[in-house]
Protein backbone atom coordinates (compact mmCIF):
# COMPACT_ATOMS: atom_id res chain seq x y z
CA UNK A 1 0.00 0.00 0.00
CA UNK A 2 2.78 2.26 0.57
CA UNK A 3 4.25 1.32 -2.54
CA UNK A 4 1.43 2.04 -4.42
CA UNK A 5 1.03 6.09 -2.66
CA UNK A 6 4.99 6.75 -2.93
CA UNK A 7 4.65 5.79 -6.88
CA UNK A 8 1.11 7.96 -7.13
CA UNK A 9 2.54 10.65 -5.38
CA UNK A 10 5.72 10.50 -7.73
CA UNK A 11 3.35 10.25 -10.99
CA UNK A 12 1.78 13.63 -9.28
CA UNK A 13 4.49 15.18 -8.83
CA UNK A 14 5.81 14.53 -12.24
CA UNK A 15 2.88 16.05 -13.95
CA UNK A 16 3.03 18.89 -11.43
CA UNK A 17 7.00 19.45 -13.01
CA UNK A 18 5.39 19.07 -16.59
CA UNK A 19 2.54 21.65 -16.29
CA UNK A 20 5.35 24.35 -14.21
CA UNK A 21 7.96 23.71 -17.21
CA UNK A 22 4.90 24.14 -19.97
CA UNK A 23 4.11 27.52 -18.52
CA UNK A 24 6.95 28.55 -18.41
CA UNK A 25 7.66 27.92 -22.05
CA UNK A 26 4.33 29.51 -22.66
CA UNK A 27 5.47 32.63 -20.68
CA UNK A 28 8.85 32.96 -22.43
CA UNK A 29 6.79 32.73 -25.79
CA UNK A 30 4.39 35.58 -25.13
CA UNK A 31 7.53 38.07 -24.02
CA UNK A 32 9.51 37.14 -26.96
CA UNK A 33 6.65 38.10 -29.31
CA UNK A 34 5.92 41.13 -27.22
CA UNK A 35 9.56 42.22 -27.36
CA UNK A 36 9.62 41.33 -31.31
CA UNK A 37 6.67 43.87 -31.82
CA UNK A 38 8.17 46.28 -29.85
CA UNK A 39 11.09 46.45 -31.90
CA UNK A 40 8.78 46.65 -34.88
CA UNK A 41 7.04 49.49 -33.67
CA UNK A 42 10.27 51.30 -32.56
CA UNK A 43 11.75 50.38 -35.99
CA UNK A 44 8.63 52.02 -38.02
CA UNK A 45 8.86 55.32 -35.74
CA UNK A 46 12.56 55.80 -36.77
CA UNK A 47 11.34 55.70 -40.00
CA UNK A 48 8.46 57.71 -39.68
CA UNK A 49 11.52 60.93 -38.87
CA UNK A 50 13.88 60.40 -41.48
CA UNK A 51 15.53 63.38 -42.76
CA UNK A 52 14.94 63.67 -46.72
CA UNK A 53 18.28 65.06 -48.10
CA UNK A 54 20.03 65.42 -51.38
CA UNK A 55 23.04 64.16 -52.43
CA UNK A 56 25.92 66.17 -53.68
CA UNK A 57 29.30 64.30 -54.90
CA UNK A 58 32.38 66.31 -54.52
CA UNK A 59 35.53 66.58 -56.41
CA UNK A 60 36.97 65.76 -59.72
CA UNK A 61 36.54 62.13 -59.17
CA UNK A 62 33.70 62.72 -56.89
CA UNK A 63 35.38 60.86 -54.32
CA UNK A 64 33.98 62.54 -51.24
CA UNK A 65 30.52 63.66 -50.61
CA UNK A 66 27.90 66.34 -49.13
CA UNK A 67 24.24 66.50 -48.81
CA UNK A 68 22.03 69.49 -48.90
CA UNK A 69 18.29 69.44 -47.30
CA UNK A 70 15.93 72.14 -46.50
CA UNK A 71 18.40 73.78 -43.57
CA UNK A 72 21.36 73.40 -45.98
CA UNK A 73 24.98 71.53 -46.39
CA UNK A 74 26.23 69.15 -44.10
CA UNK A 75 28.63 65.86 -44.35
CA UNK A 76 27.12 62.57 -43.60
CA UNK A 77 28.72 59.07 -43.63
CA UNK A 78 27.00 56.69 -45.66
CA UNK A 79 26.97 53.73 -43.24
CA UNK A 80 28.35 50.59 -44.59
CA UNK A 81 25.76 47.95 -45.86
CA UNK A 82 22.79 49.83 -44.76
CA UNK A 83 22.19 51.95 -48.31
CA UNK A 84 19.15 50.63 -50.27
CA UNK A 85 17.90 52.30 -53.38
CA UNK A 86 13.92 52.82 -54.03
CA UNK A 87 12.91 48.86 -54.58
CA UNK A 88 14.23 47.77 -50.97
CA UNK A 89 17.50 46.20 -52.51
CA UNK A 90 20.78 47.13 -51.38
CA UNK A 91 23.17 49.47 -53.21
CA UNK A 92 26.82 50.95 -52.47
CA UNK A 93 27.59 54.67 -52.93
CA UNK A 94 29.07 54.23 -56.24
CA UNK A 95 25.41 53.45 -57.33
CA UNK A 96 24.54 56.84 -55.83
CA UNK A 97 24.53 59.64 -58.56
CA UNK A 98 24.75 63.97 -58.36
CA UNK A 99 21.32 64.81 -57.25
CA UNK A 100 19.64 62.05 -55.96
CA UNK A 101 17.29 62.50 -53.22
CA UNK A 102 17.62 60.16 -49.78
CA UNK A 103 16.28 59.68 -46.88
CA UNK A 104 18.74 59.61 -43.75
CA UNK A 105 17.04 57.65 -40.82
CA UNK A 106 19.01 57.00 -37.00
CA UNK A 107 19.47 58.37 -34.18
CA UNK A 108 20.95 61.83 -35.85
CA UNK A 109 23.29 64.49 -34.44
CA UNK A 110 24.49 67.27 -36.08
CA UNK A 111 27.71 69.21 -34.86
CA UNK A 112 28.00 72.78 -34.77
CA UNK A 113 30.85 73.10 -36.94
CA UNK A 114 30.78 74.42 -41.25
CA UNK A 115 29.22 72.91 -42.83
CA UNK A 116 27.55 70.74 -40.06
CA UNK A 117 28.41 66.68 -39.75
CA UNK A 118 25.57 64.55 -38.91
CA UNK A 119 26.35 61.61 -37.41
CA UNK A 120 24.25 58.41 -36.23
CA UNK A 121 22.96 57.81 -39.45
CA UNK A 122 22.07 53.90 -39.92
CA UNK A 123 20.29 53.28 -42.72
CA UNK A 124 19.97 55.68 -45.69
CA UNK A 125 17.46 54.97 -48.74
CA UNK A 126 16.93 56.97 -51.96
CA UNK A 127 13.93 58.20 -52.85
CA UNK A 128 13.96 59.43 -55.92
CA UNK A 129 16.60 59.74 -58.76
CA UNK A 130 18.44 63.40 -58.95
CA UNK A 131 20.45 65.55 -61.89
CA UNK A 132 23.48 67.48 -61.77
CA UNK A 133 21.16 70.23 -62.47
CA UNK A 134 19.23 69.46 -59.03
CA UNK A 135 22.68 69.99 -56.99
CA UNK A 136 23.62 72.84 -59.18
CA UNK A 137 22.69 75.62 -56.94
CA UNK A 138 24.45 74.15 -53.97
CA UNK A 139 27.69 74.66 -56.16
CA UNK A 140 29.22 78.07 -55.14
CA UNK A 141 28.77 76.93 -51.64
CA UNK A 142 30.27 73.67 -51.84
CA UNK A 143 32.89 75.27 -53.36
CA UNK A 144 33.16 77.85 -50.32
CA UNK A 145 33.50 74.97 -47.96
CA UNK A 146 35.26 72.35 -49.70
CA UNK A 147 37.41 74.55 -52.49
CA UNK A 148 36.16 72.08 -54.87
CA UNK A 149 33.50 71.82 -57.33
CA UNK A 150 30.43 69.50 -57.46
CA UNK A 151 31.32 66.61 -59.41
CA UNK A 152 28.53 65.71 -62.14
CA UNK A 153 28.26 62.03 -61.54
CA UNK A 154 25.07 61.44 -63.81
CA UNK A 155 23.91 58.00 -65.15
CA UNK A 156 25.67 58.30 -68.65
CA UNK A 157 28.88 60.64 -68.12
CA UNK A 158 30.77 62.53 -65.19
CA UNK A 159 31.73 65.97 -65.67
CA UNK A 160 32.30 68.74 -63.44
CA UNK A 161 30.14 71.60 -62.63
CA UNK A 162 32.89 74.86 -61.79
CA UNK A 163 31.53 78.34 -60.86
CA UNK A 164 34.95 80.05 -61.36
CA UNK A 165 34.85 79.10 -64.76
Amino acid sequence: MKEKLRVGLMVLLVLALLAIAGGFWTFVGVQAEKEKAAKQDENAEAEEGGIEAMFIPVGAQGDSWMFADESGLFEAQIPEGRLYNEAGTPITAEELYTGDVLMLYGNIISTRSLPPQYSGIEKMVRIRRGTAEDAAAYSSEIQKYTGKPICAKEREESTLLDETK
